[in-house]
């Protein structure tokens, strides 16, 4: 091999190596793009199923309505009719977010004036929802928010 060929070979390598480090940046650009549009949805989502369990819970008027109240709601969100065990354990974890939500609308005690003991923490629901969906995916493998992703078919009814 003379010293241009050799030359020539060393640019040739170089641009290949240089391809390839531009297809890995692409790849990475548009992982870190799904990534990032990922989370946005599931905050959207989050947004919303808060703002249906702060309304069906500001409807109730006692903590277990409050409760049956959005876990109707989260049911009906997820378009889930019918009970089987892992809906009772979802539920079942579901009910520390409900219980969060109902203390976040109902009404303060009577005789809780401004002198009324030590302010209360602020109520986070962002971390109750965070806590749900570790269990969620712990449990099964994925966030729950992904059962969103379904388009809820329409069916017609049937008349017997």
């Amino acid at each position: 091999m003379n010293r241009d060929d050799q030359l020539l070979a060393q640019l040739a390598e170089a641009a290949t190596v240089a391809q390839r480090e531009e297809i890995t940046f692409r790849d990475n650009i548009g992982l870190e793009i799904d990534k990032r549009e990922r989370a946005r949805q599931y905050a959207f989502r989050r947004l919303a199923l808060a703002e249906i369990m702060l309304q069906a819970a500001r409807a109730s008027d006692d903590e277990e309505k409050a409760v049956a109240a959005q876990t109707a709601a989260l049911r009906a969100e997820l378009g889930w009719h019918g009970e089987s065990e892992p809906r009772k354990r979802i539920f079942a974890a579901w009910r520390p977010v409900a219980l969060l939500v109902w203390a976040a609308v109902r009404p303060p005690p009577a005789e809780a004036g401004p002198d009324a003991g030590e302010p209360q923490p602020p109520l986070d629901i962002a971390a109750a929802l965070g806590a749900f969906e570790r269990w969620y995916e712990a449990e099964f493998g994925s966030n729950y928010l992904a059962i969103l992703d379904q388009e809820k078919q329409e069916l017609p009814v049937v008349e017997f």
